[in-house]
């Protein structure tokens, strides 16, 4: 039997070019061609594909053809990203954190808007400080400004609930999203409802006067704080917008008026009578004006000429005013002439009687315009009297009552005897006086 050997394996060629399914295995090669009798040699890049098709690209140098190879490899490990060989300061490190930048801006904005933005938010001056400590030296200012204690308290209130809200942050690092979510978060007195026009105005104009104040250069506090006002182009409601969520006028009817009066005649010896019977009858605004008015009493209040001086340091609109003593009032003021304008524990005791009768903000002023235009149809004298315009005085309290409620209410006069408010026999309206005279 004769033996045959078995056939020997072809040993595997070892592949040189690419692959088909490669994406990124390019190489160069060397192309010749003979045109016009002349030898012409060029260099072929391929291996590379292009929305699913290969591709390949031709150069007449090598040089260009390495540095083509160079720049796509970098490219397809950079999943495609089409890359430009630029000279350029900046280290490797620098160069991929400004592509990153690029990639989060996107077309939205520039990198040199973003970096203008950036400095100035979030640039720190020479001296940086956080938000309350900040209004710590805001407040002394005002302090020694001479600005009127009710004012510092309601300026307080604002920027405290603003480091509050925002976790106390630097005063430089405070921007105008910051501002404008805060704005938006307000609420109303119950915590629920989202907080009226007025009060975002209130709270943004706080906010705007501070950071005007913090970026003004002064050596003692060490500002500029910050370089810009973030409250700057944060929309702000006019005075048309706040009024159509302005609540209608409250008023005290003339009954209610001497009910009110007569337990005050018998709560606490009468230590709350004075204080209302000038807010009732004489509209004083019992925050800020009665409080002041109290100190100079003897000198403002005269009942011989008949006129409460408003002066103009005292003024909430910082205007004087005259206001006409009504009989009635002369009487409550006589009969409580040694009790103080405002007693002891005055704010506790007024918020409670406030809340016992159930009173509006501003009833008691509200109460006195109101009858006051109802008896002489004067809205000009009214006006005058309480330190409003002609204008609001006829769009809120004409005809708001009639002629009787007013004669009512402004004949209403103490009863020692029996410690309660009765109605006087009757009352003249003078045409030519605005002081009512009570028989």
């Amino acid at each position: 039997m004769r033996y045959t050997a078995p056939m020997s394996r072809q040993k595997k060629r070892t592949r040189i070019v690419a692959k088909k399914e490669a994406g990124s295995s390019l190489i160069i090669k060397e192309h010749h061609e003979v045109k016009n009798g002349k030898g012409y040699a060029s260099f072929i890049v391929q291996g590379w594909k292009e929305d699913g098709k290969w591709k390949r690209k031709q150069f007449k140098e090598r040089s260009d053809a390495e540095r083509f190879v160079a720049l796509k490899r970098v490219e397809l490990e950079n999943k495609g990203r089409k890359l430009d060989m630029v000279l350029s300061p900046l280290s490797e490190a620098q160069t991929q954190e400004a592509v990153s930048a690029f990639d989060a801006l996107s077309d939205a904005y520039t990198l040199k808007q973003a970096v203008e933005y950036f400095l100035q938010n979030h640039r720190p001056p020479e001296y940086t400080i956080t938000f309350n400590d900040g209004v710590k030296h805001y407040i002394d200012d005002k302090e020694r400004d001479g600005v009127r204690p009710r004012t510092i308290r309601q300026v307080q209130g604002v920027l405290r609930a603003f480091a509050k809200a925002t976790g106390n942050p630097l005063m430089h690092e405070v921007t105008k999203p910051t501002i404008e979510r805060y704005l938006r978060g307000l609420k109303a007195k119950d915590g629920e409802a989202k907080a009226k026009r007025k009060t975002w105005n209130s709270h943004r104009n706080e906010l705007a006067q501070f950071f005007d104040w913090s970026k003004t250069e002064d050596l003692t506090t060490h500002r500029p704080w910050c370089f810009n006002n973030p409250v700057e182009g944060i929309r702000l409601y006019s005075a048309k917008q706040v009024a159509e969520q302005r609540p209608p006028v409250a008023t005290t009817t003339p009954e209610q008026a001497q009910h009110i009066f007569s337990d005050l005649m018998r709560y606490g010896g009468g230590s709350l009578v004075k204080p209302f019977a000038l807010a009732y009858f004489a509209g004083i605004r019992p925050d800020g004006e009665l409080g002041k008015l109290a100190g100079r009493e003897q000198d403002l209040i005269n009942l011989k000429t008949g006129i409460i001086t408003i002066p103009a340091e005292i003024s909430k609109t910082k205007d004087a005013r005259q206001v006409h003593i009504s009989d009635n009032l002369k009487k409550w003021l006589e009969a409580y002439k040694g009790k103080p304008i405002i007693p002891e524990n005055y704010i506790s005791a007024r918020v409670k009687t406030r809340a016992h009768f159930k009173l509006k903000h501003d009833e008691t002023r509200h109460s006195f315009i109101s009858y006051h235009v109802a008896i002489h149809r004067s809205v000009g004298e009214v006006a005058l009297q309480a330190g409003n315009s002609e204008s609001m005085v006829k769009k809120h309290y004409l005809n708001l009552h009639p002629r009787e409620e007013g004669e009512h209410f402004f004949s209403l006069v103490p009863d020692m005897e029996n410690m309660k408010a009765i109605l006087s026999d009757a009352i003249t309206v003078p045409s030519s006086e605005s002081n009512l005279k009570v028989v």
